[in-house]
């Protein structure tokens, strides 16, 4: 239904008179229309593209250029983004900072992607690291993390926050998991379930002290996320700890649920109930009797079919943090 269909029926039914329509309509059709969301994304894409292009274009041409040629256009690249974004960035705060430039966030993004590019090309050709993958790994983590908090920026946050996954993953698991690409093994999930877990409380006592608040919404994003999938692995993998994964699962769900109503977040609602019905579905056909489970299956699927409707029709209540007024009339 378009918005002239409904200031329609919303005056067939005398909820609005005609001049009212006609000034809604009015203004529904002059309103602007912000395009900023829809132009960053397109902007980051393009500096997807952009670093893409640039590794095939050495890729076809390293005959022809030679490697430490390329090695030294891509620094160079790399060194000018990070000297224009330390001279045209505003000062460090605690607090969120809105910079001068509009190119500086693009910019300081651009300058970490080539950056990867530089050190990948530097391991590949070079072994710059040799066979110490976790050193490759955590360095950037530690670089892209100070960049974050340096210019407040939370795509270089996600790219920190990720490559520090995964320095801990390489330290804390064993080669042979990752030769053999075993990620049920129980050494991958209870270090993707520690991370996620010292992530997340980390951001929150930041939060507490008033330390970049609003980076809590990326740190619970990756790592929160991180922390239920290793939940579900564990339930999928370890059945004699079922039970425990599954009560952590709980908690985790429950952690977003709150959020989503903090934030008036639909994706961390989306998520909470995502991974809530995934565990739930998977505990009760694991746990009941295999004649019971068939009976109950088509039954199961078509309440969940009505849960999925349900939901769509009421996520606004349930984002709706409750008022103070409710809680006097309750007390």
């Amino acid at each position: 239904m378009n918005i002239q269909q409904l200031l329609s029926e919303l005056e067939q039914k005398q909820h609005i008179e005609s001049g009212q329509k006609q000034l809604l309509s009015q203004y529904e059709q002059q309103k602007p229309v912000s395009l900023f969301g829809f132009l960053r994304m397109l902007l980051y894409v393009s500096l997807s593209a952009f670093v893409t292009g640039a590794g095939v274009l050495i890729y076809q041409n390293i005959d022809t250029l030679g490697h430490t040629v390329l090695m030294a256009l891509l620094a160079m690249l790399t060194a000018a983004c990070f000297v224009y974004v330390f001279k045209k960035g505003e000062s460090f705060s605690f607090g969120k900072v809105v910079h001068s430039s509009s190119f500086v966030e693009v910019v300081l993004l651009l300058g970490c992607l080539l950056f990867l590019a530089l050190e990948g090309y530097a391991q590949y050709q070079y072994g710059l690291f040799g066979t110490r993958y976790g050193l490759a790994v955590f360095l950037p983590a530690l670089f892209f993390l100070f960049l974050a908090y340096r210019f407040d920026h939370q795509g270089v946050l996600s790219l920190g926050l990720t490559a520090l996954a995964s320095w801990v993953g390489l330290t804390a698991t064993p080669d042979q998991v990752l030769v053999k690409n075993d990620f049920s093994d129980p050494a991958v999930i209870q270090t993707a379930l520690a991370f996620g877990l010292l992530v997340v409380a980390l951001s929150w006592l930041l939060e507490k002290r008033g330390i970049k608040r609003h980076f809590s919404y990326t740190y619970l994003l990756v790592a929160g996320t991180l922390y239920l999938v290793a939940c579900l692995g564990g339930m999928f993998t370890m059945d004699a700890w079922q039970a425990v994964f599954a009560l952590l699962l709980g908690i985790g769900c429950w952690y977003f649920f709150q959020n989503a109503r903090e934030e008036s977040s639909l994706l961390f609602l989306l998520i909470s109930v995502l991974f809530g019905y995934i565990g739930f579905t998977y505990l009760l056909f694991t746990n009941l009797p295999a004649e019971i489970g068939v009976f109950l299956g088509s039954l199961y699927f078509m309440l969940s079919a009505g849960g999925v409707i349900w939901f769509f029709l009421n996520f606004k209540k349930l984002l709706r943090k409750p008022s103070p007024q409710s809680h006097e009339s309750l007390q």
